[in-house]
C-alpha cells in the first residue's frame, strides 16, 4: 500500500495539507475585514468610591436607599434636602427645624463619584417651598402673579466646584410640580469653577443688578434658562422673581398659562462643597395684579385720570389716595383702571381708552424708572404741578430726567 504522500505509478503526487495554510490565512483575514462586526470599546476602569460614614446626630444624609431625605423647617413652611441625584459619594447637611438655615457638613462628591458627568452636578442641597395646600402661597398662575420676592443669605467657600443658585419651577398643571417636565429657571449668585449651560443671549437688569442670560437648547417640555450675576454675591434682599419670570416668558422659556410651583435655593455641587451654608431664606408671593398709585419722582405727585375738560386725558396731580390714582399693572404690560387702559396714540400725550392687545397699550418700566411705551419707545413725562388741579402728562423721547421717573405699585 502506497503512502498517501508518496506518488504511485501514473498519478500526480498528493500535496501535503499544510500547503493550504497561506490561502486559509488570507481568507480569514478578508472575512475579518469585510464581515460586519460589533466593535467593543475597551473596558473602562470603574472608580472606587468610598461611601461616607453613617449620619451623626443632627445630620441629614443621602444614602443608597434614599437619595432625597427631607426635613421640614420654619414650622413646616419649607423643606431642606441634600438631593444627591447624580452621585454615589454621599452628602450630609444639618439644619434646625426652627430656622431656615442649613449647612453642608460632609461631602463625598467628586468627579469620580458622578453617576453621569454629562448630566450635571452630583447634588443640589437646598431649601425649598412646599407644594402642599396651607403651607405657602404656591402654586400661582404666572399671568396672575402680583409679586414674588425672596431674600437669601449664604456662606460660601473658595474650594471645590459649585454654584450658589436659585432653582425656580413652573408647571403646566395646578396640581403637580413634576421637575422632569416643568420649565426651570435658575439664578446664579456665584459660579465657582463652572459657567451656566447653554448659549449666552444678552443681559437682564433687575433691581439695579446685571445678569448674563444663558438659554439652553429646547429639546422637550422641560426647558432651562439661567441668569448669572455679572458680579458674584453672597446674598440678595427682596429679589424680584417676577422680573425674571416675565423675561423668561418673553423668551419662550416659561409657557403661557403655567404656574409658579416651587422656589428653591441651594448649591449645585460637582466637587467638594463641605462648609457651604444657607444662613437664612425667605419667600413671599401673592396672586393678583399690582395695583395702587404710580408716584412721580417729583415730590407729592401721582399719575391721575382726572384732567378737567377731557375724560380721556391723563395727568399728574397731588397724591390723595383716590380711585382716580389707583392703577393696575398687568402682566401683559398694560396699565389701566376701571376697564380702560393707558395708550400712546402718537399724539404727544397718552390717553385712557378701551383695552386692546396692541403694542401702543403695552408699557415697560425701565431700570431707571421710566414708563416707556413698547409701541413708540417714548416715555411718560410729568410737567410738574399745575397752578390748580391736574397737569396733563406728555410723551417725550426717553431721557434721564426727574420728570420721567415713576414708581409703580409693588
Amino acid at each position: 500500500m502506497a503512502h498517501p504522500v508518496v506518488p504511485g505509478p501514473g498519478r500526480r503526487a498528493a500535496r501535503p495539507w499544510w500547503w493550504l495554510l497561506p490561502a486559509v490565512a488570507v481568507a480569514l483575514a478578508l472575512c475579518a475585514v469585510l464581515l460586519p462586526q460589533d466593535r467593543k470599546e475597551p473596558a473602562r476602569a470603574t472608580p472606587t468610591v468610598t461611601p461616607l460614614p453613617a449620619a451623626t446626630a443632627g445630620e441629614l444624609c443621602s444614602t443608597g436607599e434614599n437619595r432625597y431625605p427631607a426635613q421640614t423647617v420654619d414650622s413646616g413652611r419649607y423643606l431642606i434636602n441634600p438631593n444627591e441625584w447624580n452621585s454615589t459619594g454621599g452628602l450630609c447637611i444639618s439644619g434646625s427645624e426652627a430656622g431656615t438655615g442649613f449647612r453642608v457638613t460632609r461631602s463625598g462628591i467628586s468627579p469620580a463619584s458622578l453617576t453621569d458627568p454629562d448630566r450635571g452636578p452630583g447634588a443640589y442641597p437646598h431649601i425649598s417651598t412646599q407644594f402642599q395646600p396651607g403651607t405657602g402661597p404656591l402654586p400661582i398662575a404666572v399671568d396672575n402673579l402680583r409679586y414674588a420676592t425672596s431674600s437669601w443669605q449664604t456662606t460660601q467657600v473658595d474650594g471645590g466646584v459649585y454654584n450658589a443658585s436659585y432653582d425656580i419651577w413652573y408647571s403646566n398643571s395646578r396640581t403637580s410640580c413634576s421637575f422632569t417636565e416643568s420649565a426651570e429657571l435658575m439664578i446664579w449668585l456665584r459660579g465657582n469653577g463652572k459657567t451656566p449651560f447653554g448659549r449666552q443671549a444678552g443681559e437682564l437688569k433687575a433691581g439695579g443688578t446685571s445678569y448674563r442670560v444663558y438659554e439652553a437648547p429646547k429639546k422637550s417640555s422641560h426647558t432651562l434658562i439661567t441668569y448669572e450675576m455679572a458680579t458674584s454675591a453672597t446674598s440678595v434682599t427682596d429679589l424680584d422673581l417676577r422680573a425674571f419670570t416675565r423675561d423668561a416668558a418673553q423668551r419662550g422659556y416659561v409657557p403661557a398659562g403655567s404656574y409658579l410651583c416651587a422656589v428653591q435655593a441651594g448649591f449645585e455641587i460637582w466637587d467638594g462643597g463641605a462648609g457651604l451654608g444657607s444662613d437664612s431664606f425667605s419667600f413671599q408671593a401673592a396672586a393678583g395684579q399690582p395695583s395702587g398709585a404710580i408716584t412721580s419722582a417729583l415730590p407729592g405727585l401721582c399719575l391721575d385720570s382726572r384732567v378737567a375738560g377731557d375724560p380721556a386725558a391723563i395727568g399728574a396731580g397731588t397724591c390723595d389716595g383716590s380711585p382716580a390714582q389707583a392703577w393696575t399693572m398687568g402682566d401683559d404690560g398694560s396699565v389701566g383702571q376701571n376697564g380702560r387702559c393707558v395708550e400712546d396714540p402718537g399724539l404727544g400725550f397718552p390717553v385712557l381708552t378701551g383695552c386692546t392687545s396692541r403694542p401702543d397699550q403695552r408699557w415697560r418700566v425701565t431700570p431707571t424708572g421710566q414708563l416707556a411705551s413698547q409701541g413708540t419707545g417714548r416715555c411718560v413725562e410729568n410737567p410738574g404741578a399745575a397752578a390748580s388741579g391736574t397737569a396733563q402728562v406728555r410723551m417725550r423721547p426717553c431721557e434721564a430726567r426727574t420728570g420721567q421717573e415713576w414708581h409703580p405699585p409693588a
